[in-house]
């Protein structure tokens, strides 16, 4: 009886290794194509696909180095935050492997890069002044000019008779136009009488006697 339980319980386990042989094969190939995906797209510079390939195939196959290419990907692609996560994890799982010494660096400088763009957001960035124009300078209002004080007890006078006082001469005797008015009338009288005579002489004729001056001659008879 020992015997034939012995041989069942191997036949039992031969016949699992059978069964799980197959799918143990299948996750090895998808590890593989994920593997082969992840290193063509991270030849190609396509950094954020390859890190989703190498954590597909770190999932089917936990392998380390799977670990630290999806880590590396990551860094590489501008995802700090996922490449810090991934770096920390392969060093919590593989504290001893031969790229722990460079994943440290690496942790050290993404925590630094991380912090320090924090630190920027948080920063105010400078307040644009604007720029004050100066107001144009006030130009005050011409002063009048001042006008003279007229002299005590005399009313005050314009400046243009003012003028005219000064401009004429200081002792010119005022015009004669009494007399100048006689002797223009005096003029026109002895023009007239000049005149009448010469009527009377030009219209005496051999028929007319002479005026008499004095009396009258007599009436006929």
């Amino acid at each position: 009886m020992p015997t034939k339980g012995l041989r069942w319980w191997g036949l039992a386990l031969i016949a699992l290794l059978v069964s799980v042989a197959p799918a143990a094969r299948a996750e090895r190939s998808e590890a593989r194509k994920a593997y082969d995906e992840a290193t063509a797209a991270f030849g190609l510079g396509r950094y954020a696909e390859a890190a989703e390939k190498y954590e597909t195939a770190f999932s089917l196959r936990p392998d380390p180095a799977l670990l630290y290419d999806a880590a590396q990907a990551y860094r590489l692609s501008g995802n700090r935050a996922r490449a810090l996560e991934l770096y920390r994890n392969y060093l919590r799982l593989y504290p001893d492997r031969l790229n722990a010494e460079e994943a440290r660096s690496q942790v050290a400088a993404l925590t630094k890069a991380i912090e320090d763009g924090k630190q920027a957001a948080l920063t105010p960035g400078p307040v644009a002044t604007p720029a004050v124009t100066a107001p144009p300078p006030v130009v005050p209002p011409a002063a009048p000019a001042p006008t003279p004080a007229p002299s005590s007890g005399s009313p005050a006078i314009s400046q243009t008779v003012a003028a005219g006082i000064a401009s004429s001469p200081a002792n010119e005797p005022p015009a004669a136009t009494g007399s100048r008015s006689w002797i223009w009338i005096a003029a026109g009288a002895a023009v007239v009488v000049v005149g009448t005579v010469a009527i009377v002489l030009a219209t005496r004729g051999d028929k007319f006697p002479d005026a008499t001056w004095g009396t009258a001659t007599g009436a006929r008879n």
